[in-house]
């Protein structure tokens, strides 16, 4: 988890795993109350370029961004370590690795898409009429096993 590291050297989340707090404003239909989720919802923040596009494109990245946002009526956490340890958790279940038996490095063998499907209209009509960052759908292939996972959410807002 050394991935993540930044967000405590970047001033993101204290030493003891607290989430620095900021005025609380709406975007994208979540009530943003951390320098956290702000991070993963607007560029404007100060934190946006914490993480390079390259590495906000791992699959570790986009489950722990969303988890911290969360559903549509989610109670979220003042500390980060709960978001880390689910990440990782989510992450080891869903994700094979094997060893190259040559240079016996651990290397990831599992494949992951992110699904998306429109219409003639430039409509997403999967996951969801109504594109957001919390809809989605990964198909993650193992091809040794060949197995599928699916981890699909639909958001679907509260109207305020």
């Amino acid at each position: 988890m050394e991935f993540f590291n930044k967000l405590f050297r970047q001033g993101l989340v204290r030493d003891s795993g607290m989430i620095y707090k900021c005025f609380d404003e709406y975007i994208e239909g979540f009530l943003i109350s951390d320098e956290l989720r702000k991070m993963h919802l607007t560029d404007e923040s100060d934190h946006y370029d914490v993480f390079s596009d390259t590495e906000k494109s791992e699959f570790i990245f986009r489950i722990f961004a969303h988890l911290c946002l969360g559903g549509d009526v989610c109670q979220f956490e003042d500390d980060v370590n709960p978001y880390l340890e689910s990440a990782k958790a989510i992450y080891k279940d869903l994700i094979s690795v094997s060893k190259d038996s040559r240079t016996k490095e651990i290397k990831t063998r599992s494949h992951v898409f992110k699904i998306s499907a429109w219409n003639g209209n430039e409509e997403m009509i999967y996951p969801h009429g109504k594109k957001h960052s919390q809809s989605f759908s990964y198909l993650v292939v193992d091809p040794l096993k060949r197995n599928v996972f699916v981890w699909y959410h639909q958001w679907l807002g509260i109207a305020w």
